[in-house]
């Protein structure tokens, strides 16, 4: 029998243009799209509502361990997921941590396992590399053929660090193979001295974080892996850009033709270093996340990189981790505060609040962002990230004129606050829509855990870069 749903009298937003249309949902896919009438028994009423593809979040962290502290993020693929879907995402990119010592397939599994029946939405996997060993690069092509075609490099992190010869080595095998190289970029050397002179002069706060981690040394780490990326003729993809030091190496690079592409978070665009004020106290541990949050002069360059096209996706970066119990680790030591902050759930909304409705992006630049370019960029096109006849039905509806207060109790995700509590926010999702199947609708999720699919995605095609 088939599965069919009409979303009707909507206005489709697309990445280059806004119709207005219905939508048919057979068996979990787009199966048309037009002025149509209802020949099902289910019939969404999209009246005065945006129906944009369904956000795409390609940096998140669950279940993620930090060896160092002996914890894990506060979501799992469970909690994780059902957040994602209330704030409108229906797909993600996870990490496969490889640790020392194991193979790049070990991590893979390891992760798979991790998550298995847990996912409400759809998920894929960038691998993170930490042991470059010559059978660790050999693994490299059968994993982008089986769907794992970015990995993710740190240039900082003791455990994780990979130094530069290394990482040459590393960004030749996956340029060979259409692979996507997904850097961290932070000069390691200049952060662990920075951290050294603080410690030992007792100044161990929380703001004393971004001291250590300055926009400096974001930039030069930035610049670094573009020069190795052109060395290595590797297409690369800048994770968290938090600055107009970092962005504007991006910019060169691809004003002269490199295969560059950057992200940015919410948090770097509406937070600012204020939140590490010492009046906080360690309250304001809260907001530690590696990069940490800038100077509000930076705000306006990366909006400009967004519109402009510099930038081509926002991700969350979500790294959640409970204030109680976890946070608190870092009392009277900001080194064991675990960087990360929540998001996956408030993206959207924030990227439509601060974007759109300021009119600093138009409707299809925001859908762009969070769904059509990153569904590009990490091979998951056209199947996710588009409204186009045979793509998934993964959607959400949009009421451009409902605003929400955000308080963490209000959130779905395993966390007890939110960096944006207070801040009245447009664009959470009325509904959520994964392959055809409405799993939330006004922030009341309903679907089963494990009902989420495993995306492999395609390679790079360097040439289709946004």
């Amino acid at each position: 029998m088939k599965r069919e749903l009409l979303i009707q009298g909507g206005t489709l937003v697309t990445a280059s243009e806004s119709t207005r249309a219905d939508l048919l949902v057979r068996d979990g896919k787009i199966a048309s799209i037009g002025s149509l009438l209802p020949n099902t028994s289910t019939v969404i009423d999209a009246r005065g509502q945006l129906v944009m593809p369904g956000g795409i979040d390609s940096h998140v962290h669950l279940q993620h361990p930090i060896d160092r502290l002996s914890i894990e993020t506060a979501d799992d693929f469970h909690t994780g997921t059902v957040a994602a879907a209330c704030g409108g995402v229906t797909s993600i990119v996870d990490f496969a941590l490889q640790r020392h010592g194991e193979t790049l397939r070990q991590a893979v599994r390891r992760r798979l396992r991790d998550a298995n029946d847990k996912p409400v939405i759809d998920y894929g996997f960038h691998i993170i590399v930490t042991d470059v060993r010559d059978d660790v690069l050999e693994e490299i092509p059968a994993l982008i053929e089986e769907g794992f075609p970015s990995y993710k490099i740190y240039m900082t992190y003791a455990d994780k660090v990979v130094h530069d010869d290394a990482l040459l080595r590393l960004l030749e095998v996956t340029a060979a193979n259409d692979g996507l190289a997904y850097l961290h970029c932070e000069n390691d050397c200049a952060v662990n001295h920075l951290i050294h002179g603080f410690i030992s002069s007792g100044k161990t706060g929380p703001e004393f974080h971004p001291q250590s981690r300055p926009p400096l040394v974001e930039g030069e780490a930035t610049h670094r892996a573009l020069v190795l990326g052109e060395l290595a003729d590797a297409p690369l993809c800048i994770a968290h850009v938090t600055s107009s030091d970092a962005l504007r190496h991006v910019q060169k690079a691809r004003a002269r033709g490199l295969p560059v592409v950057c992200e940015t978070c919410p948090q770097y665009l509406v937070l600012t270093d204020n939140e590490y004020n010492p009046e906080r106290g360690f309250e304001a541990a809260k907001f530690v996340c590696s990069p940490p949050l800038r100077g509000a002069e930076h705000h306006e360059v990366l909006w400009e990189g967004l519109a402009d096209g510099s930038i081509q996706q926002v991700a969350s970066d979500h790294a959640p981790f409970r204030f109680t119990g976890q946070k608190e680790q870092g009392r009277g030591n900001f080194t064991r505060i675990p960087n990360g902050l929540p998001g996956i759930e408030t993206r959207l909304a924030l990227i439509y609040t601060e974007g759109v409705k300021t009119g600093r992006l138009t409707q299809e630049e925001f859908v762009a962002l969070v769904s059509t370019q990153p569904a590009r960029i990490f091979g998951m096109y056209p199947k996710k990230g588009s409204l186009q006849v045979g793509a998934d039905a993964d959607l959400i509806l949009i009421d451009p004129q409902r605003a929400i207060q955000i308080t963490h109790e209000k959130l779905h995700s395993n966390v007890d606050y939110s960096p944006f509590s207070g801040m009245l926010l447009y664009g959470m999702p009325t509904l959520t829509l994964s392959r055809g199947e409405v799993i939330n609708r006004d922030g009341v999720f309903n679907a089963t855990a494990g009902r989420g699919k495993f995306i492999a995605r395609d390679t790079c095609d360097r040439t289709r870069l946004p």
